[in-house]
């Protein structure tokens, strides 16, 4: 056993300890002799669902004393109740030291506009920690809000000389469009910036590309959720490894009875072994991923994962079955790429409306074609010249973004 095998056996035994303290886990362990149960027999232990978490309710899987909780973070909840979690301002460090694992490498002398909400959802205030931690300095440019609309954002980024801006990647979409408006070129009016850091929406390799080509600069994706904190970071290279010291991540079958070949899509379970307030065992967390071993260039050999998006979001039509990712591949090959875009399942295809400043340059005939021989399924179009999809006119006003739904399913009787 190597040495970083023996501490993560350690902090797995010590995981098994902390979680006994947790009511959800003290009831569904109890059964179980976890003194003899290390990380290779962790398919012995029961899932932990959505679902089970929403049941523990918002103290359930609370593992410390209140007196140790530095701060609470809870999910949207776009999807039912929001899922609660619970941070000790140990896990907050934690939290920022896995943000260093990204390959934007910040140092003292960064300043990084935070552009992720600073509102119960977590990213912000990791991102935070870890630019602290380096001793860069940080511009709060919260999303979401009347404070800080996009004319406002660019204008700081601008007088300030930001070197990083860290967001959702549909807020580095929208404050590029955002530029374009008030005459601005994303792509030439920002010598300083050096690098875009990403998380909280699924981001595909050709959305990468197509932000990138936006700015001008590189970006980096972050993988996460509000009841894990950050497992996984973007390298220099392009591969998002996971952060092996802090997390356990299985790919298992639909069904959680076992794990997928290795390489092969499946259903993330994550165990989180080093979070203190509110430890998660084999934490089904209803996303698509892949891992595989990696030997990067980077130097790094951990496993590198790829998300594929939520299970809620993946459509089958006939013989296809479609991740949201493969979606998102395909619309973001198209040329232009949309500045808005939605796609509609429907019972034989898909219905997708786009967007763009630049719609002149589109076939729809064309556009039809490519996407579904992409995809695989027929595939009708609506090119969009309204406001529906991007409200322009609200977008350089202070008129705070929402969260966007990129795909919606239809209502099966």
């Amino acid at each position: 056993m190597t040495d970083t095998q023996r501490e993560r056996e350690d902090k797995f035994k010590h995981l098994l300890v902390r979680l006994m303290k947790s009511p959800l886990y003290k009831d569904r362990l109890a059964k179980y002799n976890l003194e003899h149960i290390g990380m290779e027999e962790i398919q012995k232990l029961p899932l932990t669902t959505k679902e089970d978490l929403r049941k523990a309710g918002t103290f359930g899987h609370l593992a410390v004393e209140m007196s140790m909780i530095a701060q609470y973070h809870e999910s949207t909840g776009t999807t039912g109740d929001p899922s609660a979690s619970w941070f000790t301002q140990e896990d907050m460090q934690v939290g920022g030291r896995q943000l260093q694992e990204c390959g934007v490498r910040l140092t003292a002398d960064d300043l990084v506009l935070i552009r992720f909400p600073y509102a119960l959802a977590l990213p912000a205030f990791l991102m935070q920690q870890a630019a602290w931690q380096v001793g860069a300095g940080v511009v709060p440019a919260s999303g979401r809000t009347v404070v800080t609309p996009y004319p406002r954002v660019l204008h700081l980024m601008k007088r300030l000389q930001v070197t990083v801006v860290a967001g959702l990647p549909r807020e580095m979409e929208l404050l590029a469009e955002a530029a374009r408006l008030i005459g601005l070129d994303a792509n030439k009016e920002f010598p300083a910036l050096r690098a875009i850091c990403v998380a909280g929406e699924l981001m595909s390799d050709k959305r990468k590309a197509h932000i990138e080509m936006l700015w001008g600069v590189p970006v980096y994706n972050m993988y996460g959720s509000t009841e894990t904190a950050n497992i996984a970071a973007m390298c220099e290279y392009g591969s998002m490894h996971i952060v092996e010291a802090d997390f356990c991540v299985e790919v298992l079958h639909e069904d959680g009875s076992g794990p997928v070949n290795q390489g092969e899509r499946g259903h993330a379970a994550i165990t989180t072994l080093s979070h203190q307030a509110s430890p998660l065992m084999r934490y089904f967390n209803e996303d698509i991923i892949s891992v595989e071993p990696s030997m990067c260039a980077c130097g790094r050999a951990t496993g590198k994962l790829v998300h594929y998006g939520r299970s809620k979001d993946r459509i089958v039509i006939g013989d296809t079955l479609l991740d949201a990712y493969d979606i998102q591949e395909a619309v973001y090959a198209l040329t232009p790429a949309p500045d808005a875009w939605k796609v509609l399942e429907q019972e034989e295809g898909l219905t997708f409306l786009l967007d763009s400043h630049d719609a002149g340059r589109w076939s729809k005939e064309d556009i039809q074609t490519q996407l579904s021989e992409m995809l695989h399924v027929p595939v009708t179009l609506q090119i969009m010249n309204d406001a529906t999809l991007l409200d322009r006119v609200g977008l350089v006003n202070n008129v705070p973004s929402t969260k966007p739904v990129y795909i919606q399913k239809r209502n099966k009787v």
